[in-house]
């Protein structure tokens, strides 16, 4: 992969956009950035991966942006140019989902549109194992792909106001789960009461529960 550029993001950040498309590959080479840069500069304070960027700050005490962009260029071109055999994988995570039309605003909306109806829903959503491409919007907050082409669906036009906690939910090819209540327009399929904490390059996998179960995991949690 040769295409990518540089972009000052502050005074003390610079951003690398690789090619602006949500694709595996592509993502797997920010994660590689990610690993590699900080152990090969000092001066780099933190990275924040994205779907096909990723944010660097630096100190500027130790260099400016120009020493910066200097010192990165070759190290990047060489490491984009690495062969990437697989997808470097995270953690792998399975998060329990109750599919009901009372707790996933959207469902019946959706099942409509199937012959099975709620059943081909929950099937077409707990298929794919999804992989975290970036964090971000809220504290949590795990952008996870890929959703199947047969189930993705637009955001809605006009958001929610109050989104509840635990909303698992779908936007084009991804799909996230709200791990805080606030305002979304994401189309809404169902609720968890348990989840760990995601990160960038992190794999999930959803997996159908009925409400009698889901209940008595919400009383545990409230318990704990």
């Amino acid at each position: 992969m040769s295409t990518w550029q540089f972009q000052s993001a502050a005074a003390d950040a610079l951003m690398i956009h690789l090619e602006p498309r949500i694709e595996l590959t592509i993502n797997a080479r920010v994660q590689q950035l990610a690993r590699s840069l900080p152990v090969k500069f000092p001066w780099l304070l933190e990275v924040v991966p994205s779907y096909h960027s990723l944010l660097l700050y630096y100190d500027v005490l130790q260099c400016d942006e120009k020493q910066v962009r200097e010192q990165l260029k070759p190290v990047v071109d060489a490491l984009l140019q690495e062969p990437l055999s697989m997808v470097s994988q995270g953690k792998l995570h399975t998060i329990e989902v109750c599919y009901d039309p009372e707790l996933g605003a959207d469902l019946h909306r959706i099942a409509a549109d199937f012959s099975g109806g709620i059943d081909d829903v929950i099937r077409l959503h707990t298929e794919p194992t999804y992989h975290v491409y970036a964090l971000g919007f809220a504290p949590g907050f795990a952008y996870m792909g890929d959703v199947v082409e047969a189930l993705r669906r637009e955001r809605h036009a006009t958001p929610r106001q109050r989104v509840p906690r635990g909303s698992v939910a779908i936007a084009g090819q991804q799909t996230a789960l709200y791990p805080q209540t606030s305002p979304g327009g994401w189309q809404l399929l169902g609720r968890a009461c348990r989840w760990p904490q995601l990160h960038a390059g992190d794999q999930v996998r959803f997996v159908s529960i009925d409400r009698a179960r889901y209940t008595e995991q919400c009383k545990d949690a409230t318990n704990d």
